[in-house]
């Protein structure tokens, strides 16, 4: 294997041995291209091409510095790799049984040093404001400041990003992300550096710039944004060729990193105003919410790898979450996976069954909540006994708020699905855990919906003990006084019943007082509010059609 590695190491820079020693001629840049292409291949796996290149380099004269610069950040790339990406199943039998020892056989090993490429990604997203530092007395002082504070709009960015991209559950998926994003930022900056940014910079001083240049820039990047996020509000969805081509046009500009990067390395009359204008832009438009779907998504295709034909990759998967989320950060247990399943479940019981590639709808989206179950059990059974004693509590209220919401969730897919008998057992179990944990709001809901399912079992008597029990909470609330009507207006029937004057915003005002916030869904007040719509136009349209006979 060795020697196969080596000769196609010798192959490919063979072929790419001139282009080498032209770079590396260039002077510094040519030699930090090169240097960064070596690291970059290197943490991609491909650090075999380093022994191509020195066994090249003995067989055919070579610059030794290119050998350097190209072999050296191969071999650094490889190891960085080997100790910050690459999963640990490199130990030996007598370190597996250790690990056996300690956490017995379901919880697995990580992928260490997350902080390191967080770091760096954060570092990266602050180059473009050292190069307006590096660049000093180079810049006017308009530009200065211009470029200043669009480097710092980037920089705005790129925090936002690293905390959005800690709402991923998984977190060797988290970690790649943040390692590609960390290597891409820096890539940018030394292709900034050389030519290809002076190259860049001359072709952008030649079209528009200045105020009208930046506004172009502006909407060539926000326009495609807001066609894909309007057209996904109103549920309606794009062709692939478009969807792929308002990717393609605004991916350039994204964030406007490489604009003001090119602008602070390369001076040019009215480039600063340009990408100012265009760092501004696209902050406003990560404010109102681009990105925000991204983290779920991904959180959907690492819970559709769980339901995989394969028990050994849905235990290793398991095993690693376990170590990852929870034991790995005994202050602050990370359930995220669980929220997303629990969510997973309420959209697909509506046929939403976005990333899902078998189309789990209906009843069949239970298997969502069923696999949200069982990891709540494992974390009971295999991380509670080796959690440290004075975070346990803190562990016990997480999985409490965690179960709730997964029982909201299945109490949800069985109302939907017209299991009234089950749905009114799996509301009762959602009362009481919302009790237990102080959440009178969401019990008072559950309740309502208890007294509406009861009415249309036709179990009237156990129904009007329901709606006495919520008239006598006495709520002031106006949309939990609303569903106490709801479910009193179900009981007396007539075809005067209407839809419940309830939303999710009000719903989410009702909620936010509540204990443990930061550890319930967010998800709930809009398919609550969904749900209980749906119950009131079934009840509107059985009283009518009794009326009409």
């Amino acid at each position: 294997m060795v020697v196969l590695l080596g000769a196609i190491g010798v192959g490919v820079t063979s072929v790419f041995a001139p282009l080498l020693a032209r770079l590396g001629n260039a002077g510094t840049a040519g030699i930090v291209l090169v240097s960064a292409l070596g690291l970059a291949l290197g943490v991609a796996g491909l650090s075999f091409l380093g022994l191509g290149a020195a066994a090249y380099a003995l067989l055919w004269p070579l610059d030794p510095l290119i050998v350097y610069a190209w072999a050296a950040p191969l071999a650094a790339g490889g190891i960085v790799r080997f100790l910050h990406v690459s999963e640990p199943h490199r130990s030996g039998i007598w370190r597996m049984m250790l690990m056996v020892n300690r956490y017995g056989p379901v919880i697995r090993g990580t992928a260490p040093a997350e902080w390191f490429w967080r770091a760096a990604g954060l570092l990266g997203g602050l180059a473009p404001l050292a190069a307006v530092v590096a660049a000093g007395q180079g810049l006017g002082l308009t530009d200065r400041a211009a470029l200043t504070a669009a480097a710092v709009l980037v920089a705005v960015q790129a925090a936002w990003t690293d905390v959005r991209f800690l709402l991923i559950p998984d977190r060797y998926t988290r970690l790649v992300l943040l390692a590609g994003l960390a290597l891409l930022r820096c890539g940018i900056v030394v292709v900034a550096t050389g030519p290809v940014g002076a190259a860049c910079a001359k072709l952008w001083s030649g079209g528009p710039t200045g105020v009208a240049g930046g506004l172009i820039l502006a909407a060539w990047a926000s326009v495609p944004w807001l066609l894909l996020n309007v057209t996904a509000r109103l549920g309606r969805t794009l062709p692939a060729p478009v969807v792929v081509t308002a990717t393609l046009i605004r991916l350039p500009l994204t964030s406007g990193f490489a604009a003001v990067a090119v602008a602070a390395l390369h001076s040019r009359p009215g480039l600063a105003a340009a990408a100012l204008l265009l760092a501004a832009a696209e902050t406003a438009t990560l404010a109102a919410g681009r990105g925000r779907t991204f983290p779920m998504a991904v959180s959907y295709r690492a819970a559709v790898s769980f339901l995989t034909d394969d028990p050994d990759r849905a235990r290793t998967l398991a095993g690693k979450w376990l170590r990852d989320s929870i034991l790995n950060r005994p202050a602050r247990p990370d359930l995220n996976l669980i929220r997303a399943l629990a969510k997973r479940a309420a959209l697909a019981s509506r046929g939403d069954s976005t990333g899902d590639p078998a189309h789990r709808t209906g009843l069949d989206a239970l298997c969502w909540t069923d696999l949200a179950d069982r990891l709540l059990d494992l974390v009971d059974g295999e991380v509670s006994p080796r959690y440290p004693v004075k975070h346990r509590a803190r562990l016990a209220l997480a999985v409490g708020n965690a179960r709730a919401d997964v029982s909201w969730s299945r109490a949800i897919v069985l109302t939907r699905a017209a299991s009234l008998d089950q749905a009114c057992g799996q509301w009762r179990d959602c009362a009481t855990r919302r009790m237990i944990l102080g959440h009178p709001a969401h019990e008072l809901l559950a309740h309502t919906m208890i007294a509406i399912l009861l009415v249309r079992l036709g179990r009237t008597a156990d129904a009007a003990r329901s709606v006495e029990r919520l008239q006598r909470t006495g709520t002031t609330t106006p949309v939990l006084r609303a569903c106490v009507a709801l479910a009193a207006a179900a009981l007396a029937g007539g075809p005067t019943l209407a839809p419940p004057p309830v939303s999710a915003r009000a719903l989410r005002s009702a909620w936010r007082g509540e204990p443990g916030g930061r550890l319930r869904s967010n998800w709930t007040p809009e398919e609550s509010a969904l749900v209980l719509a749906g119950q009131a136009a079934d009840l509107h349209a059985v009283s009518a059609a009794e009326v009409s006979r």
